[in-house]
């Protein structure tokens, strides 16, 4: 342990750097020229983990067609650098209120279709929802993380209704992600980084066209089964 912490310090002062000048790069980029943001954001992404110590392995494929809303469990502040490393095509997703406040950051939120949410105030919920509905109906993948904050003890956290009732309502397929070596990694209650292998993988779409909010209980099962599959 006394290792890691101490490898721990180097990784910290490598991957501080490496995220600011990507983000920079990045942010720069998508405020200009989007199509360009989407492509490099894989290599950028790759980068910080890399710098993390995490080297990543993916296993399935993207489907070639359609939009989707895609899940994966969440258990590591990692989660928001592995996801642009699956998708293909235009994405956007769900962030905390706050982040809109900066301003050179709202621009690129703004340009992304990012969906702006308040976890405790259910009526802003509500709006988000709708908002990535619109979203969606331009062809614009969305990611979410289900169990809505990072698990503490590796095991998946319920998941939350808002997401499916998004789904069951757009028709939109969900496409499950499992993530395992995560939070082994960087766990949200640990501050140092044990480096190692991250895999991810990519399951089968699961259409909602047979459900709605009398069965969501049934929809939800399935999808955490699925993800909880993928990980191992």
């Amino acid at each position: 342990m006394i290792i890691y912490k101490l490898f721990s310090i180097i990784f910290y002062l490598i991957a501080g750097p490496v995220f600011v000048l990507s983000s920079i790069v990045l942010l720069f980029i998508g405020l200009f020229y989007l199509p360009l943001f989407y492509s490099l954001s894989k290599f950028f992404c790759r980068l910080i983990l890399l710098s993390f110590g995490a080297i990543i392995k993916i296993s399935g494929s993207f489907p070639k067609k359609g939009t989707f809303i895609i899940m994966m469990n969440h258990s590591s502040f990692l989660d928001i650098f592995l996801f642009p490393l699956i998708v293909n095509g235009r994405w956007s997703g769900v962030t905390a209120i706050e982040n809109f406040k900066y301003p050179i950051l709202s621009l690129l939120l703004h340009r992304v279709n990012a969906i702006p949410i308040e976890r405790d105030n259910i009526q802003s919920a509500i709006n988000s929802i709708s908002m990535a509905e619109a979203v969606l109906q331009k062809e614009i993948h969305i990611g979410i993380l289900p169990e809505g904050s990072r698990t503490t003890n590796g095991t998946m956290l319920p998941f939350k209704k808002g997401p499916f009732h998004m789904a069951i309502n757009t028709k939109t397929p969900i496409l499950p992600i499992g993530v395992s070596g995560a939070f082994s990694c960087k766990p949200k209650n640990r501050w140092w980084i044990k480096p190692g292998l991250i895999a991810m993988k990519i399951g089968s779409p699961i259409y909602v066209d047979k459900y709605s909010s009398k069965n969501l209980d049934s929809l939800m099962s399935m999808v955490k089964n699925e993800i909880l599959l993928l990980q191992k």
